[in-house]
């Protein structure tokens, strides 16, 4: 579904990846992690186009951005502070890719799962961090793509918010969904990851799944601790 190969990327004359490579297939629930500086962030924009590789190619292409946007959802890791919108609306902005497709597509479910329905009304700019991050979750899903990109998406929730959101995410990439999360929860998100991958210095360090994966070593090498 995605496929990077070879990739290599710096900013100015500072390496971030080197000779990166790695296929993202439908119906799993990837989890980055890494170091800061690693270069986490930057694969997520290197898949989005955001950003282009030095050398190297990330598959697929887009023709148009809005090909790209009915393909790709992204959350960022910083939510916006201001939108004079209230959170309904907030929402309804992920269907602008669809505007002209005349595709029908309610949003109320979005609302519900993500305990929206009763703030939908209220002002964002008003709301807690945590409802914000919720917000641009839902805004993110009502974009209805195969591939769902998130950027440290729940460092504002509680646990019980976290584990409530990683369970509907899961439940997103059973359903046939490509999701990539980059985070530095090795606590809570390991319980509901199919795969997780681990960057050192710009490449791949090591991938497998969590319940494998995750041990006393491994965090020593990766955070030295």
């Amino acid at each position: 579904m995605i496929k990077l190969q070879e990739i290599d990327f710096s900013y100015s004359s500072v390496s971030v990846l080197k000779s990166f490579s790695y296929e993202f297939t439908a119906g799993k629930f990837y989890g980055i992690f890494g170091a800061n500086g690693c270069g986490k962030s930057t694969l997520l924009k290197l898949i989005t186009g955001e950003l282009k590789p030095d050398t190297g190619n990330v598959q697929p292409e887009y023709k148009t951005i809005e090909e790209r946007a009915r393909t790709i959802g992204f959350m960022e890791q910083q939510c916006p502070e201001q939108i004079p919108l209230n959170v309904r609306e907030v929402v309804e902005l992920g269907r602008y890719p669809w505007r002209k497709s005349g595709q029908l597509f309610s949003i109320e479910p979005i609302l519900e799962q993500l305990n929206l329905t009763a703030l939908q009304k209220r002002p964002y700019n008003e709301l807690s961090g945590g409802e914000k991050q919720r917000v641009m979750l839902a805004r993110v899903l009502a974009q209805n793509t195969p591939v769902l990109l998130l950027d440290e998406p729940f460092s504002s929730l509680d646990v019980g918010n976290q584990h409530h959101f990683y369970s509907l995410l899961k439940n997103l990439a059973k359903s046939g969904m490509c999701v990539i999360m980059v985070t530095h929860d090795v606590f809570v998100s390991r319980k509901y990851l199919d795969t997780a991958l681990f960057l050192k210095d710009g490449q791949l360090y090591i991938e497998g799944a969590p319940e494998t994966l995750f041990t006393d070593d491994l965090f020593r090498d990766i955070y030295h601790v």
